[in-house]
Formats: C-alpha cells, sequence, structure tokens
C-alpha cells in the first residue's frame, strides 16, 4: 500500500513541476539502430505492465503521445552524429500497443536493424530545467536479427580469408621491441582503411628489434616496412627507418 502510495505521489510531483511549462517539438529527422531486446515484456503480466507504467505515465499525462499507449524502444544507434541525440535514450512508437501486442514486436524485431521515422523530441520546461522525449510514427525493418548475423559470419569468413604481403611505408606513433602501433600509411599496396580495420593500427613485429629501438625517439618518424597479414594476424618482418 506505501509503494503504490508512493508511485502516485511521485507522478503527481512530476507532472506539477511540468504541468505549467513551455512545450516545444524538434524535428530530429530519421534514426536507424539496433532494437535491444527488453526482457521485462517476457515477464509476468502484473510485472510487465508496472514496468510499462512507469516509462509512460510521466510524458503520457503532460501530452507528449497522441496515442495512449505508445511502445519504448531503445536502440544501439549506429549514427551518431544525429543532432539531439544524446537525449534519447528510449524512443516511444506512438501508437498503442497492448501488452501482448509489445511482446510480439520484441520477439519479431529484437536484434534487427531499424530505421524510425520522423523522429521528434519533445522538449518540456520545468522548475529543474527542461525534460525530453524522443517519439516517432513509423519504422522500417533494414535487416532482421538473422540477416544481421548472416552478414557478420560473412564477412568474418572474408576477414579470416584475408591475405596480403608488401612493403609499406608509415607513419610510427609508438614503437617497442616486438610492436608498432601506426599512425598513418604513407604508401603501399593497401588502403589505410584496411590496414587499420584489419591491424587495429597495431603491427607485431617478428623478429624483435633491437633493444634500443624503441621509446619515444622514433615517435612520428617513417618507417619502411615489410608487412604479412593473415586474415587479422599483422605481422613486420622488417623494419627500417628512413634516414633524414
Amino acid at each position: 500500500m506505501f509503494k503504490m502510495m508512493f508511485f502516485f505521489v511521485s507522478v503527481l510531483l512530476s507532472f506539477s513541476a511540468f504541468a505549467g511549462g513551455e512545450k516545444s517539438t524538434e524535428s530530429i529527422g530519421d534514426i536507424e539502430g539496433i532494437l535491444n531486446d527488453q526482457k521485462i515484456w517476457a515477464a509476468h503480466e502484473l510485472v510487465a505492465e508496472q514496468s510499462y507504467q512507469s516509462q509512460i505515465n510521466t510524458p503520457l499525462s503532460l501530452g507528449v503521445f497522441d496515442a495512449k499507449r505508445p511502445l519504448p524502444l531503445k536502440l544501439g544507434i549506429t549514427n551518431k552524429e544525429v543532432a539531439g541525440i544524446s537525449y534519447c535514450t528510449t524512443y516511444f512508437l506512438d501508437k498503442d500497443f497492448s501488452l501482448n501486442e509489445a511482446r510480439s514486436f520484441f520477439e519479431q524485431f529484437a536484434g534487427s536493424k531499424l530505421r524510425l521515422l520522423n523522429v521528434q523530441q519533445v522538449k518540456i520546461m520545468g522548475g529543474g530545467g527542461p525534460i525530453r522525449w524522443c517519439k516517432f510514427t513509423d519504422y522500417k525493418v533494414l535487416a532482421s536479427k538473422q540477416e544481421r548475423e548472416q552478414a557478420s559470419q560473412s564477412k568474418a569468413t572474408e576477414d579470416n580469408a584475408y591475405q596480403f604481403e608488401g612493403t609499406i611505408k608509415v607513419l610510427v606513433a609508438r614503437l617497442h621491441s616486438s610492436s608498432m602501433i601506426m599512425r598513418q600509411l604513407n604508401a603501399g599496396d593497401i588502403t589505410q582503411k584496411s590496414l587499420f580495420e584489419r591491424c587495429d593500427k597495431t603491427l607485431t613485429i617478428s623478429p624483435p628489434l633491437a633493444s634500443h629501438m624503441k621509446g619515444p625517439a622514433y615517435m612520428n618518424k617513417e618507417a619502411t616496412v615489410h608487412v604479412k597479414i593473415e586474415g587479422r594476424k599483422c605481422v613486420a618482418t622488417s623494419v627500417v627507418f628512413d634516414a633524414k
């Protein structure tokens, strides 16, 4: 009984703090991301409903949504450059979903890559500063979870089969006897993007360099490197610093 009373008091206080505040809406456009699974929908109906109500009661009471039971989603965002995205930890699909419909939605789409259409950020000013909610009107499935997993497996197979051997010139960021971190690629029959993605900017040096060839004296210096790449195994078999 006390918990229920505390819940209603909290909702009332939240509503009072923002009810008289100025409301503004900003269009963000479309946002893409991976739909996070929310296990709460698989819980007992009473538990799932209580969790759901705790997310929507305040914005619903403030007139943020057109729907009476909007669906809250959390995304692993793939485009971090979208304006205002840092304020959106939850995106509400502004359509009515019953508990069973919400459960079915996550069973079908969790792990899929979605594009949220017509995303809007609703901001309401209150005594402690603005509070924001993000809502959208529709979505498009760009890739199912199964399709994403298949693409990931195909890429891993392709990466593991990749081979390159040749001489490159790199600018050294850090040098140790048995490893090198590269700052940039200056020359070679491989692109910097491919080199850095496969090797994570790091080459293992085998055989190791002489013990004196390490440290800050070699930072930002160009080296000619004979490198051998197999999959994501990147080995420098010789390292020669260009005389200047």
